[in-house]
């Protein structure tokens, strides 16, 4: 019917999903895992930790979250959050209107599919942006007390922190669907191509993927350098040691030699 208007909302609500063991016969897809409910919505679970509900009033939202408690590993107490409401119009389709609403020709299987994928990267990309935002305001503070010719102080769990960080967003990284690989729909419906491409496009979701590794290389590069550094450090302050032995040593031998 055109001129449907359709609500949907994607959530990261964790750092993983585990799907594992909630297949279903009603499912019309696997990976991501997608399946109607009551009302005819349709969920949409990424093992990414997000998830996409499409048609779907915010009780029957939130009690299916309520539902996987146990399967976010992570849970977020703040949770990254999009929205966009699908026009479906029988012309032309993956644009963004003026106000922020998205046009579709048909709200088929296949196309909500492409829409819950585009949404899902894009509140975990929003997720890995803000993490890495803190990271980089601490790469701040570091920067300004070298620029000073000092080290920071105390600075080991900090760093260990900030890697720990980076890792753990580069693997969310690596475990994400590649934007460079199709989403598994297209590879059935490779007349949906552009329409995909369009998404992409709309959400900016390339180059802010290409920006999240840019800066993750930032972070590694700091942490690098801040590891030679205090590395640098430690070697110094080993020479003085073996240093002032060898003259306690030299010290002691005189003193038997001569005052003994």
């Amino acid at each position: 019917m055109n001129n449907r208007v359709i609500h949907v909302r994607a959530l990261q609500l964790g750092e993983r999903i585990d799907v594992k063991g909630l297949e279903r016969e009603d499912a019309f897809s696997s990976v991501p895992l997608a399946f109607r409910t009551s009302g005819d919505g349709v969920a949409v679970l990424f093992k990414s930790g997000a998830a996409v509900f499409i048609a779907m009033n915010p009780v029957d939202e939130e009690a299916l979250i309520r539902g996987l408690a146990d399967r976010i590993i992570e849970p977020l107490a703040d949770r990254e959050t999009e929205s966009v409401r699908l026009i479906v119009k029988g012309e032309d389709e993956g644009m963004l209107t003026p106000t922020g609403d998205l046009q579709i020709k048909a709200a088929d299987n296949d196309r909500l599919l492409l829409v819950a994928e585009a949404l899902a990267m894009s509140v975990a990309f929003a997720y890995d942006e803000r993490r890495i935002a803190v990271a980089f305001d601490r790469i701040e503070e570091v920067a300004k007390t070298l620029q000073k010719r000092h080290l920071p102080r105390s600075p080991q769990g900090d760093l260990l922190e900030q890697i720990g960080e980076a890792l753990l967003i580069q693997q969310r990284l690596a475990e994400r669907v590649d934007l460079d690989d199709k989403p598994d729909v297209l590879w059935d419906h490779p007349e949906l191509e552009r329409f995909w491409a369009r998404l992409v496009d709309e959400y900016d979701l390339t180059q802010r993927g290409l920006a999240i590794s840019r800066k993750l290389d930032v972070i590694r590069g700091t942490a690098d350098t801040l590891t030679d550094l205090f590395a640098t450090r430690t070697s110094h302050r080993l020479e003085w040691y073996i240093i002032a032995l060898i003259g306690i040593e030299i010290g002691l031998s005189l003193y038997d030699r001569f005052w003994k």
